[in-house]
């Protein structure tokens, strides 16, 4: 296979490390402003928070252990991204990632829930689809308590509209992780054609 075009394929570790930092840093920052504010922990729809009863310092202690965790897995990922090996003829991007994982072509549907004869890279993979959707939730989620915080009347206006933009901010994460992985896959994808092609 042409070890250039396998290098372009590759996906760069930089960009989306230092867009999930920035944002990250954004968010806890927000969350910091508004939980500090007068009844803020009280209104905080973090899980951790809302759920857990996690105060602000414990909140940064287990985002920086989730964001070490996920930085690990998307540098490992980026790192050891080649042409897996596997055997069958896959149609598509769904068949070859069952093949990957499971040895056959009609087992995508275990994706989300197990990670098959591959489970380093299987939690790799979502380690560096996991990173690019948080990285774009905490821009809404840095949008969403600067609203707060600041009094926006458009803030107001959402929150009279979605009733809980939380939810809307979590499902739309739900929608990205799905289009990451598929774009994650397709690219895993059309390293293994370009390989067979290469070679014929």
């Amino acid at each position: 296979m042409d070890r250039n075009y396998l290098d372009h394929m590759r996906p760069s570790f930089a960009p989306w490390t230092l867009a999930f930092l920035i944002t990250r840093a954004g968010d806890l920052w927000t969350t910091e402003i508004w939980m500090n504010a007068p009844v803020g922990e009280a209104g905080e729809t973090n899980p951790l928070s809302s759920i857990l009863g996690f105060t602000f310092w414990p909140l940064v202690a287990s985002n920086i252990i989730v964001t070490g965790a996920l930085l690990f897995g998307h540098w490992w990922y980026c790192r050891h991204f080649t042409v897996r090996s596997i055997d069958g003829s896959p149609k598509d991007r769904s068949q070859f990632m069952s093949l990957v994982f499971y040895g056959r072509p009609d087992h995508a549907r275990y994706l989300p829930i197990r990670s098959g004869s591959a489970p380093i890279l299987y939690h790799a993979q979502l380690a560096y689809v996991l990173l690019q959707t948080i990285a774009v939730l905490s821009v809404l989620a840095v949008l969403h308590n600067l609203g707060q915080f600041h009094g926006w009347g458009i803030s107001d206006t959402l929150r009279d509209v979605l009733v809980r933009p939380a939810f809307v901010i979590y499902s739309i994460g739900g929608v990205l992780l799905a289009a990451f992985y598929v774009r994650m896959a397709g690219m895993e994808f059309r390293a293994w054609q370009w390989s067979r092609f290469s070679r014929n």
